[in-house]
């Protein structure tokens, strides 16, 4: 029988020891701060000392997170350290420490000519260097078969890039084992032609046969102007890869010039040697291309391509035409057509309801709408809209107990990270993070999305959840990241605060340190020379990284997108992805279309899928902060365009 006294010992006891664990973290993270500034301190040198003072340095912060990377940075520099790097990638092997050292180190073994390690340590790799490395050691130690070896030099080799010089001696070993075929050089020319490096052409124009070199040059004007394929003798017709070129230079003129592509396509439509892969891959790039400038005769080429190749883009593109004709029955007729697989699609089965509420089944459409109203999504808050529904989060927290939270806060990755965002170095703590992302299953990235979130690391949130697909934590995924920010930037500048906290979210996912390929800056991704027009005066690139900078340049962006595009948001919001010039041309000129419908038929994808999902985490922003203004009830009843009375 237990008795009072054994369990009031117990208890006692219990709370000393969680006592103690909770002092010892406490001392634990008091400690921290005076590590980190050791660590910065011993970074910037650790390269420098003996090796007996180095190993002083590693024992003194033998217990810091970021010790290994001290070790890190010292065998960077000490690349002939074979059996020390060799250990420590054992032990770090697949963390962010593992190809900093092991892509220098294995070039290093390879200047050496140390195969065998090499082999040994090499796990394979995207790197073509590496590759090409790779392969010579393992024809010089007959590691693998010839063959092999030949055949993924081949591969290598077929590229429309020029490689590495560390390949130019296994490419001439594969090319003096046998004769370099022409057809793996036209199928080089060709990916060169269609997005690679147009310079490699005159030097793959001389391994061709004489009577052959000249494709190369109808590659290179092709490539240079594809208009010179309306020429009535630019195709001599003495070779079949003639065919290639027609092919690739038809489906980039339709783009710039249809009257012109469609006159030279009909020259050649009866040509025999045309192959049937070749004319449909052309009369969908045309189907595709009339219909996204609103041309009518894209009716004929939608009309006549196979079911089979129908797929996202090429739906999208069918039932736009019929939308901007505002020809419901040919709506409905063209999606009820689709391939199963992508009728249940949210977008489509919106559309289908909006032909049958045009087509007086109201009834029909209803049914549809009550059920599209209940997803978290630009259609579904549009059809709730269309019939007087409020609309719905669909909010379902993830399920993450604080036992999963405090084990996840002991794993090496995460200390680390936690560490580099002390320090303020975003990059390497975001290399860790994702590291703890490849090496975790479901719920242990659910869990790492709910500790991001209260360390208010709002972008890596997002980002957890997007990797497992889990949608419905609506807090986690749409933030009330910089509230006040945005809030104060907005009252000054007279626009909605949702509406900027929305274009954030899209542009950057509350990435204060954003940037883009374009040359984009900050959490709303503000262009430099935009920031240089609204400041009146020059602005440092780094200032585009100050949070509150930021939102203020983007904010007063906004307003004045507004004001030019005369305080409609839709096409404010598109401008301030495609630019207002671009955006006017978009504009029907003589007429006017439903506001869902013009959306739906913005000729760039990005700009249309960038409008949808703004407007969808505006509405989302309004009912997280209290606001009850609907944002798509307006959407129902708007133009877009020339009304005519």
């Amino acid at each position: 029988m237990i008795t009072f006294r054994l369990v009031f010992a117990i208890t006692v006891f219990t709370s000393t020891v969680l006592s103690c664990v909770f002092t010892a973290r406490a001392a634990e993270q008091d400690k921290l701060p005076q590590q980190r500034q050791r660590f910065v301190a011993l970074e910037h040198n650790i390269d420098k000392v003996s090796r007996k003072q180095a190993e002083a340095w590693y024992a003194e912060l033998a217990d810091y997170p970021l010790q290994p990377y001290l070790r890190l940075k010292r065998l960077q520099n000490f690349l002939n350290a074979h059996d020390a790097i060799e250990k420590f990638l054992a032990q770090y092997e697949g963390t962010p420490m593992d190809w900093p050292l092991r892509q220098p180190w294995l070039l290093r073994l390879a200047e050496q000519d140390q195969a065998e390690r090499f082999l040994a340590n090499y796990p394979g790799s995207s790197n073509t260097e590496l590759q090409c490395l790779a392969l010579r050691f393992q024809l010089k130690t007959k590691a693998l078969a010839e063959a092999v070896i030949w055949q993924q030099t081949e591969d290598i080799w077929t590229e429309g890039k020029s490689q590495p010089k560390a390949c130019d001696p296994l490419f001439t070993a594969w090319r003096n084992s046998k004769p370099l075929q022409s057809e793996t050089v036209h199928r080089r020319l060709q990916l060169a032609a269609e997005g690679g490096q147009t310079q490699l052409i005159p030097y793959l124009k001389t391994l061709l046969p004489v009577g052959e070199q000249y494709l190369a040059d109808l590659w290179q004007k092709t490539r240079r102007n594809p208009a010179v394929i309306a020429r009535q003798a630019f195709f001599p017709g003495k070779h079949i890869i003639e065919r290639d070129i027609l092919a690739y230079g038809l489906k980039r003129l339709v783009w710039r010039s249809p009257d012109q592509a469609l006159a030279t396509w009909q020259r050649h439509v009866n040509d025999p040697y045309f192959t049937k892969t070749q004319r449909l891959d052309v009369q969908r790039q045309f189907a595709i291309a009339l219909a996204s400038k609103g041309d009518k005769r894209a009716d004929n080429w939608l009309a006549t391509l196979p079911a089979e190749l129908f797929d996202t883009n090429l739906a999208q593109w069918q039932v736009a035409h019929a939308l901007r004709e505002l020809d419901w029955p040919k709506v409905q007729q063209v999606i009820e057509q689709l391939p199963a697989e992508l009728q249940g699609d949210i977008n489509w089965r919106y559309w289908r309801a909006r032909a049958l509420e045009e087509q007086g089944q109201t009834e029909l459409a209803n049914v549809e709408y009550t059920s599209l109203a209940r997803e978290r999504h630009y259609y579904g808050f549009m059809a709730a809209a269309r019939i007087g529904l409020p609309p719905s989060l669909a909010h379902n927290p993830v399920k993450v107990s604080d036992e999963e939270i405090t084990l996840l806060q002991q794993h090496p990755a995460v200390q680390r990270a936690q560490q580099w965002l002390a320090l303020g170095r975003l990059t390497e703590a975001r290399r860790e993070w994702n590291h703890l992302q490849d090496t975790s299953d479901e719920q242990q990235k659910l869990t790492s999305a709910k500790l991001a979130s209260q360390l208010q690391w709002h972008e890596r949130a997002i980002f957890s959840l997007a990797d497992v697909g889990y949608w419905d934590d609506v807090e986690l995924r749409f933030p009330l990241a910089y509230q006040q920010e945005m809030q104060l930037s907005a009252d000054k500048f007279k626009i909605d605060s949702g509406w900027s906290m929305a274009i954030a979210r899209r542009e950057s996912s509350f990435m204060a340190d954003a940037y883009s390929p374009a040359g984009a800056r900050g959490l709303m991704q503000i262009m430099p020379g935009t920031a240089n027009e609204i400041a009146k005066k020059p602005v440092q690139i780094r200032q585009l990284y100050n949070p509150v900078t930021n939102i203020d340049y983007g904010t007063d962006y906004l307003n004045y997108l507004k004001q030019r595009n005369d305080g409609n948001l839709l096409k404010a919001t598109a401008a301030y992805n495609a630019g207002y010039s671009r955006v006017r041309q978009w504009i029907p000129q003589d007429y006017a279309l439903p506001a869902d419908v013009w959306v739906e038929t913005i000729p760039y994808r990005e700009t249309r899928e960038y409008v949808k999902a703004v407007m969808a985490y505006y509405q989302i922003y309004n009912i997280r902060m209290n606001v009850t203004q609907d944002v798509f009830k307006p959407l129902v009843a708007m133009k877009i365009g020339v009304v005519v009375e």
